[in-house]
């Protein structure tokens, strides 16, 4: 192993998901490396996980929204620190242009058969080739590899359940911790071609009050406000919690920590409900679980029976959700009782 630098900066600025399974690989070089600070350049959709993630030591928040301005002082905020290595992990133009502009002397990303858009032009050190439908979290730790950090007997995802004080309503909400009757059911996902049919959601809703005794909570953003009214249209109130829209993305460890088991598509908040170490049931249609399924709940995905799939369009090319029709509540509920069923909650 070498040693241990004064500081290092983790290029990741994007998804949600692709931030959520990055953190054990900062957790395992802390763990070798505990006098080491570690900076994070990560854009404001992904801030608020990292501020619930206990080894960062600093954000440098790029708002792409500001355009060429907002980039170059982002440059210069980075340039200051001097950092002697970078880690870039997001594999794009953009992340290899601002790992090159930071002015290390290291910077370590993909190999060229795993980047895209000419990234791996910009790093000097490189990771061995990754196939391009292999787990994420299992090709982020090839960067602890690569810098010889002895690898670590499980995966610490390192966050931390917090709430903010204008947040009471969820310690009502959840007030009894020792029984956790409360069942995720994740709404939303980046692209539309990925969301589970309302209908759906709203039977599944009956069948896990009425079959198994479980009362389910609605997780999403304000994007997913109107999907998640379909989706309660006719329910009774005493049968759901409706928090979309309502919590920010720092507080979803410390919900789904209240929780027995998620539901959902492929989305950020899946993979921050299986970093919280609860069973996750997810849904894949248009993208593949081979890459993404949630980290140790592989075997409760759920493909859709479809030849299209996985086909990567954000949008369905014309075929009206075929990969997520055919995942029917049914399917759902067999899974669900294999969880409940098999001791792992």
């Amino acid at each position: 192993m070498r040693e241990a630098p004064e500081k290092i900066l983790i290029v990741l600025h994007g998804a949600i998901g692709d931030v959520t399974r990055a953190l054990p690989l900062v957790s395992r070089i802390k763990e070798s490396w505990p006098e080491t600070k570690v900076h994070w350049a990560v854009e404001p959709a992904s801030k608020g996980i990292l501020e619930s993630f206990k080894y960062v030591d600093r954000l440098v928040v790029f708002n792409r929204r500001g355009g060429l301005r907002a980039f170059w002082d982002f440059l210069k905020e980075l340039r200051r620190e001097e950092y002697p290595l970078v880690l870039d992990l997001q594999r794009h133009f953009k992340s290899g242009l601002t790992s090159y502009l930071s002015g290390a002397p290291e910077r370590l990303g993909f190999n060229r058969k795993g980047s895209r858009e000419f990234n791996w032009l910009f790093n000097n050190m490189r990771i061995e080739p990754v196939e391009k439908y292999s787990n994420k979290t299992l090709q982020f730790q090839k960067f602890a590899d690569y810098l010889g950090i002895p690898k670590t007997e499980s995966f610490d995802f390192g966050l931390s359940p917090k709430l903010k004080e204008s947040s009471n309503y969820l310690e009502t909400e959840f007030a009894d911790t020792k029984v956790k009757q409360h069942v995720g059911l994740i709404l939303g996902s980046s692209w539309p071609s990925r969301f589970w049919l309302p209908d759906y959601y709203t039977e599944l809703i009956y069948s896990l009050n009425e079959k198994f005794g479980l009362k389910p909570v609605l997780i999403g953003g304000p994007g997913e406000v109107d999907f998640a009214s379909k989706v309660l249209d006719g329910l009774p109130d005493s049968y759901v919690v409706d928090l979309v829209g309502k919590t920010s993305l720092s507080e979803l460890p410390w919900v789904f920590s209240r929780m027995k088991l998620a539901i959902g598509s492929d989305s950020g908040p899946m993979h921050i409900a299986a970093a919280m170490g609860i069973p996750v049931i997810s849904f894949w249609g248009s993208t593949s679980p081979l890459r993404s399924a949630p980290f140790g709940s592989e075997e409760f995905i759920i493909e859709g029976s479809t030849p299209c799939a996985p086909c990567y369009k954000k949008h369905c090319p014309g075929l009206y959700m075929v990969c997520m029709k055919s995942i029917v509540p049914e399917v759902v509920e067999r899974k669900i009782a294999r969880v409940l069923e098999g001791g792992t909650v």
